[in-house]
């Protein structure tokens, strides 16, 4: 982040968190040995690679199998073109909601078709710009009412930490997920699937991950992933209690001062702000703030660059000018009263 600057956007810009830095480390030591080799120490390696990854399971509940994966992004693709290939007899339609992270609608616009059924449908289960929580309940019974029984895909990046994973599986067949938007290690992330569902290979390999995935796993980043992910889960509620109590004085704040909160209305996971500020484009503002010591992103995140809107906010009704005005606050859950009137001040002036 350098110099004295402060995050105050978590999901795009985290600290390492400390059990993730301290298992990184420890797989620094000694030889590296592959979970596949026929050593003591690869089986070793091994036993620990299956432990984590039942640990997470455990995590996510709903009957499934964890994968091991590069990134939430190998994920989405994976789940795509691992789940088409083998319901392609069915027909090759894709469906997204329109407001789904950028990776899904990117994949099912490059792999999908317009022949047969629906095979796949897919959204997020959580919008990362507003922090918005899809009512899965509801969205999944409008699907079986119009549909005859596709594949569910629910990409779940952000969520760790913040809302009930056990409920996002009870209605999904694949489930995604990162790492990095929590302060687990970036290079690491994860593809839920249901038990019973197939799904065939995104990368092609000697055997790897039981045959699901090739290339070598990066045990010491799966270590990091999977303990920073329960260590937030046992204390997601007092996290969450605490980010509600300082998201509530921001956002009152920012209302005051004639600024406009995207989502507030509808259900959203605690400890995400997307705000506008009557004024300059968030490029600017974001700069402005960080000569004010504070880091934040734009709402529309890698899109930022391309000079886009979020699509998010797009879908929402948003007018193109206040969409690119608009910036994300996610505080860290040791933000302190101190710093959370200074970035107020900062932000309202």
């Amino acid at each position: 982040m350098g110099g004295d600057s402060a995050s105050v956007d978590m999901i795009s810009s985290a600290i390492l968190n400390p059990l993730a830095k301290e298992e990184i480390l420890a797989s620094f030591k000694g030889p590296q040995y592959r979970v596949s080799g026929f050593s003591e120490q690869s089986f070793l390696k091994s036993e620990q690679l299956e432990k984590r990854r039942k640990e997470m399971e455990n995590l996510v509940g709903g009957g499934g199998t964890i994968w091991f994966t590069s990134s939430a992004d190998e994920s989405a693709t994976w789940a795509i073109r691992g789940l088409l290939s083998t319901n392609s007899k069915k027909g090759n339609k894709i469906e997204v909601k329109e407001d789904a992270h950028i990776t899904l609608i990117n994949a099912a616009k490059r792999y999908g078709g317009d022949s047969g059924e629906t095979v796949l449908i897919a959204a997020s289960a959580m919008d990362l710009e507003t922090g918005r929580i899809l009512d899965i309940k509801n969205w999944n019974s409008k699907i079986l009412e119009r549909t005859d029984t596709p594949k569910i895909i629910l990409d779940a990046r952000g969520t760790i930490g913040r809302i009930s994973l056990s409920e996002i599986s009870k209605y999904a067949d694949a489930i995604i997920f990162d790492s990095e938007s929590f302060g687990g290690p970036i290079g690491i992330g994860a593809l839920w699937i249901r038990h019973g569902v197939r799904i065939e290979p995104l990368i092609e390999g000697s055997g790897q991950e039981k045959g699901r995935r090739g290339g070598t796993v990066p045990v010491g980043l799966v270590n990091a992933f999977v303990k920073v992910a329960i260590h937030l889960e046992e204390i997601r509620i007092q996290n969450c209690k605490l980010w509600d109590h300082l998201h509530g004085e921001l956002e009152s704040s920012i209302i005051q001062h004639g600024g406009e909160i995207y989502g507030i209305d509808e259900e959203r996971a605690s400890g995400i702000t997307c705000l506008s500020i009557p004024g300059p484009p968030a490029e600017i503002f974001l700069q402005n703030l960080e000569q004010r010591g504070f880091i934040a992103s734009p709402s529309s995140g890698c899109m930022a660059t391309a000079g886009k809107p979020s699509h998010v906010l797009t879908s929402m009704g948003v007018e193109r000018e206040n969409a690119l005005r608009a910036i994300r606050i996610s505080l860290h859950p040791n933000t302190t009263n101190e710093i959370l009137s200074k970035l107020i001040y900062a932000i309202v002036n």
